[in-house]
């Protein structure tokens, strides 16, 4: 397995899966291309990977890395509204070819509102932590079950 060199990652990324929609802006912020859905692999406080499928052997979008914008509309599971932001596509790489052409590229934040940008981050530490708390949820149930079984027994 290849491991990076060099993580350029300021923030914790999780694996975690919700709806993208994203569409390729020019400096003005004008669309030049056509609304795509895709899914994110991974979340952060400062970008995401996402996986999108495309018509097979037909170009998806004119992606450049470190040049290309897109208008991202983030769906985030614990919010009641999306979330719209703009970012920068940092790489690209064709992933599969089966029925559907897959492509997976990671984006970097390059606008968004403080307010959405908090939103996803409270996302992610709520995924990052909530193993744990359930873990503590579970550990404290079941030593109070034990207590009350021990004081029980002894009572009679």
């Amino acid at each position: 397995m290849k491991q990076r060199k060099n993580n350029s990652r300021k923030y914790l990324r999780l694996n975690t899966v919700f709806p993208v929609e994203f569409n390729a802006v020019d400096q003005d912020k004008k669309p030049i291309s056509a609304v795509t859905q895709g899914f994110t692999r991974n979340v952060g406080k400062g970008g995401m990977c996402i996986e999108a499928k495309f018509e097979k052997n037909k170009e998806p979008l004119a992606i450049v890395s470190g040049k290309t914008v897109l208008r991202l509309v983030i769906n985030i599971p614990s919010s009641s509204f999306a979330t719209n932001s703009y970012a920068v596509v940092r790489w690209v790489k064709k992933v599969s070819e089966y029925i559907f052409d897959t492509y997976i590229f990671g984006v970097e934040y390059n606008e968004i509102d403080t307010d959405n940008q908090k939103m996803i981050e409270r996302h992610v530490l709520w995924l990052y932590r909530k193993p744990k708390v359930l873990f503590i949820l579970f550990l404290t149930a079941l030593i109070f079950a034990v207590l009350i079984t021990y004081f029980g027994l002894q009572v009679r």
